[in-house]
Formats: structure tokens, sequence, C-alpha cells
């Protein structure tokens, strides 16, 4: 078998080639950096390593995982759309010249982009999708892509991710609530909060997730893929947490008080209150799984992560 993850130095996408390196080492393919700045560059890369990746897959097994992306809530429709056609490159190139083999193609998909506006939650992987910004119209763009250009080439599944934290998260991203919370804790810097302390979310710790993403891409493989269909998935803890009980949790664990300040955000439009996930299930034995990671567990993982980026003082060991 091999496997190919595009996005791997993300946060996702680092989480998901450790858990395949663990799970089924040896079987990677790197076909060299992409030059994400350069969108034009960019699609000739990944169109290019399509064919590199055919080649070398040959007859065996194979899986790619697509977890690149570097849009949030908060980015323009241009740049949105800039992902979807850089997807949309991959995956011509993929049913032009498809491996021989039987294949999985595993896209990274947003369940906060593309249930914004539903109805009735909490929501599964039969919810009507309702984006409510560029962001999650983006994200269902891609999911209609995936299925359009590779039927007939693999099998899809689409992975709708909670809101995934961990150590290593994008500190320049408007986006990933726990990083920044204990972001505003180690620098002593007000996080200015724009949406209600009762809102909801599922927060999934994202060596979790990545445990999901391979779970189910495995679990694809191991049947009979079928070339002409496709499996949509929540990947979530499935435990709703309040904003409040979040800063609750980080202040905790880092013994300090959070500085907060409130305010207000363009991206708070596509903010909804209530965003509960029920997660899809997973077709493989539970002792194949991670123990869940709690979210004082995570919150500390990701404070310890700043700490060490920052060089402050105060790192506990693990």
């Amino acid at each position: 078998m091999i496997t190919w993850t595009i996005g791997s130095t993300g946060l996702i996408g680092s989480a998901i080639a450790r858990r395949l390196a663990l799970m089924l080492p040896g079987t990677t393919f790197n076909p060299g950096p992409i030059r994400w700045a350069d969108p034009r560059a960019a699609q000739e890369s990944l169109a290019n390593g399509a064919k590199a990746f055919a080649q070398a897959a040959g007859s065996q097994a194979w899986a790619i995982f697509w977890a690149a992306g570097a849009a949030t809530v908060s980015s323009t429709s241009a740049q949105c759309l800039t992902e979807v056609d850089s997807l949309t490159a991959l995956l011509r190139a993929l049913r032009a010249d498809p491996p021989a083999g039987p294949g999985v193609f595993f896209l990274a998909s947003s369940a906060g982009g593309v249930y914004s506006g539903s109805a009735e939650p909490p929501f599964d992987d039969h919810t009507v999708p309702r984006p409510l910004n560029d962001y999650g119209e983006a994200k269902l763009l891609q999911e209609q892509a995936a299925i359009r250009e590779l039927r007939d080439v693999c099998e899809v599944v689409i992975g709708r991710f909670s809101n995934i934290y961990g150590p290593g998260q994008n500190l320049d991203k408007l986006q990933g609530i726990v990083s920044r919370l204990a972001l505003a804790t180690a620098t002593r810097q007000p996080l200015n909060m724009f949406v209600s302390l009762d809102t909801l979310r599922d927060y999934l710790f994202v060596d979790d997730a990545a445990a999901q993403a391979v779970a189910h891409t495995r679990s694809a493989l191991d049947g009979t893929p079928n070339r002409a269909s496709y499996r949509i998935l929540v990947i979530a803890s499935g435990e709703p947490v309040a904003l409040s009980h979040v800063i609750r949790t980080v202040q905790t664990v880092t013994k300090k008080r959070v500085p907060l300040a409130l305010g207000s955000h363009p991206s708070s439009v596509g903010q909804v209150h209530d965003l509960r996930l029920i997660p899809s299930a997973i077709e493989c034995s539970a002792s194949a799984m991670p123990t869940p990671t709690h979210l004082a567990a995570g919150a500390r993982a990701v404070y310890d992560d700043i700490l060490r980026r920052l060089q402050l003082p105060g790192l506990t060991a693990r």
C-alpha cells in the first residue's frame, strides 16, 4: 500500500501523517514541496504529483489524504475559491491518469463550515448542509468536486471535522479557540471575544481526529472500494462543550486567569450558537483506536507547546 498526505505540514495533515507512519510504516509518498503561495505553481505541482503517485502506486492499494488549506471563516471568497481550484487541479489529474490498483481519496472538510446554517442540531452525516459564509461554501464546493471528478476512479471519503485543536496550530489564523486562549494566557495579551460564552462546539484533539480519519479510510480499503461511491462522515468527539467551560479549563490547567475583552468581528456573522455533532460510527474494534484525549489534557498540551514556541519559562514536563 502507498499513501500520500497533502497538507502534511498543517495541523490535521501532520497528525494524519503521524498516524499513517504508526499504522502503515514505510508507505509514504512525497513528491516534494508545493508552492502554495503561487496558486498556478501549486496547481501544476499537484497535477505532476498525481502523475508521479500513479506511477509509484502501480497496481497496489493506495490512499490520498487531502488536508491542505489555510482559509478560515474570515477569509475572502477569492482566497477560499483558490483552494477549491487547487483541489480540482489534483482531482482532474487523478481522473486523467489514475493508479491501477484499488484506492480511496480522503477529503478533510469542515462540519462547522457546511452545517453553519443547518437546522435542528445535533448534526450528523445525514444532515443537509447549509453554509452561511464563503468558507463553508468553498468546503461544500470541494466536496462536490471530489465526488464529481473521482466518480468511477476511486471511492471518496469526506470527513467533516469538528473544532480540531492541538499543538502546532497556526497562531496567525483567527481560529482555534483553545490555542487562542492558551496564547493569551502565555503572553498576557487580552483575547477579543466576539461570540456568546454559552456557544456550543464539539472539540476534538488533533491526534484523535487523525485516528478517526485513518480508520474510516482503512475501513473503505479493507472492504471492496467502490469506484462509483462516496461516504460523508462526521469526525467529532460527540461531546458538546460551552465556550465558558473551555475558558475555565484553560484557566485550571495553566493556573492563570485568561485575559479577555469583549468586542466584535465581521466573521461573527457566521458563528452560530449551537454546533453539536454526532460522530459517524467507526467500523473497527475499539482497541484499534487511541483513548480519547480529554479537553484538560489537550489544553495542557497546547499551552506547553505555545510556551516552547515562545521560549517562555514555566513549561511542564510531559
